[in-house]
């Protein structure tokens, strides 16, 4: 199903119990006011709160240049602008994970500091065109938009907790959805079946 924006401020205000519709959502009422001022805010903690398939992108990291300011650590990387969550670099050994951090450097930007070069992320992605969006996350999105916006739309802090009850549960429905969807094969190999 493709989304629209509009579709998914009218999903919200059907959460919330409210029966009027939105045509535009540059309309000026109260509602579409609202729901504009929370959804990148509510779009991009969505996103984070789950490693979500259709926003998983890769990307080789460019070297800052710097040193990094943690002396753990040997290389310190750009953070990507369409970075929403920095899920995993990608090892090149046979070690499962490359311990990496997200830090400001000396200047304040956000970097990205491993061991590992070249290094290439793996990471959630700010996904703008809602045509992309996959139905679990469209409907968890508009529970959590609906959960934000609930004091100022409805006033009503039962509706506001029911909205979030929902949207843990659309997480949880959501990862078992994902989970069953694609296949890497893991090694499996075991260091002391060599000893026998």
């Amino acid at each position: 199903m493709n989304y629209t924006k509009a579709k998914l401020f009218n999903i919200a205000l059907k959460n919330l119990r409210v029966s009027v519709n939105i045509q535009n959502v540059n309309q000026s009422d109260k509602n579409t006011i609202i729901l504009n001022e929370y959804y990148e805010s509510a779009k991009e903690q969505v996103l984070k709160d789950f490693d979500w398939n259709f926003a998983n992108s890769y990307r080789e990291l460019s070297l800052t240049g710097n040193i990094p300011l943690n002396p753990k650590f040997l290389y310190e990387y750009d953070y990507p602008n369409d970075c929403v969550f920095a899920r995993e670099i990608i090892p090149y050994t046979d070690k499962n994970i490359v311990e990496f951090e997200i830090s400001a450097n000396s200047t304040g930007q956000k970097v990205i500091n491993t061991n590992m070069t070249p290094a290439i992320l793996r990471y959630t992605k700010l996904v703008s065109n809602e045509t992309f969006f996959s139905t679990e996350f469209a409907m968890a999105l508009c529970w959590y938009l609906a959960f934000l916006a609930a004091p100022a739309i409805t006033g009503n802090r039962s509706i506001q907790s029911d909205c979030l009850s929902v949207y843990t549960n659309m997480l949880a429905k959501a990862k078992s959805i994902n989970a069953s969807e694609g296949y890497i094969e893991t090694n499996n190999y075991c260091s002391w079946l060599d000893m026998r």
